[in-house]
């Protein structure tokens, strides 16, 4: 339970009391599930390590992707107040979870007041999340919602300590356009046009913000963004030539 409090930040009043607390461990490996779609609930998951796709299959069996979940992170949460899980949960790479039976969390809360403290943290954060993805959602224009999408990234990537300019996406393209709501090839034309904006950088799956004001301001935008050439215009030098950098192709194949 030490380990746990700590992945979420949660401070402890009684250190010694969340070291007597065992808390089960599991590791999934890439592709496996974690929690299957209609199962009875029995646990709550605290992302130890590595990427999770929630999603539910429709009755045509496409997969509609509804979030990905990161270090620090709870699965399950939204599951609490029903009698089995309403989503299905795999694994996008090597992964760990902290698992905490539903039977276990009165007497946890009431043993370890800090325990209660960050399921309610780990609570708020997951409906901050369902918002993102209304944020996300009333874009019209594929390319401002892929900038979005980036940005919401890159602030839960600089949450858990890593590079918030530059990281691998675990989750492929395919998965990408599940959630945004478009077709798998419009994701990659929408990361051709940021990376020809000058605004990010792809190689693979691995992506670089190169502009991240200018990124979000992309993102502000609800429609198509007419005023992308402006935004082009904006970056060349008074003698209209591109600079030499711009000048060479960017990479920006993204693996499916």
């Amino acid at each position: 339970m030490a380990d746990l409090l700590q992945l979420t930040g949660t401070p402890v009043e009684r250190p010694q009391a969340a070291e007597r607390i065992p808390v089960v461990l599991r590791h999934l490996h890439a592709g496996e599930c974690l929690v299957l779609e209609g199962a009875p609930v029995d646990a709550l998951f605290f992302v130890r390590a590595g990427t999770f796709k929630i999603f539910r299959t429709d009755e045509d069996g496409y997969e509609q992707v509804l979030a990905f979940a990161i270090r620090g992170e709870v699965l399950g949460f939204d599951a609490l107040c029903m009698a089995s899980y309403p989503v299905a949960i795999s694994a996008l790479e090597a992964s760990a979870v902290h698992v905490v039976p539903c039977s276990d969390i009165p007497s946890l809360s009431q043993a370890l007041p800090a325990f209660g403290q960050m399921l309610q943290h780990c609570g708020s954060r997951t409906l901050a999340h369902s918002r993102e993805l209304v944020d996300i959602m009333a874009a019209v224009a594929s390319e401002v919602r892929l900038a979005r999408f980036l940005i919401q990234h890159s602030r839960r990537m600089a949450d858990c300590g890593l590079s918030p300019s530059r990281f691998l996406l675990r989750m492929g393209r395919r998965e990408i356009a599940s959630l945004l709501g478009v077709a798998h090839e419009t994701v990659s034309r929408s990361f051709t046009t940021l990376a020809a904006l000058g605004l990010i950088q792809v190689c693979d799956r691995e992506v670089g913000i190169r502009d991240m004001d200018g990124l979000a301001a992309f993102a502000r935008s609800t429609r198509r963004p007419m005023d992308a050439p402006l935004i082009v215009r904006a970056r060349l030098p008074a003698n209209g030539s591109m600079p030499a950098q711009s000048r060479r192709p960017t990479v920006h194949r993204l693996a499916a």
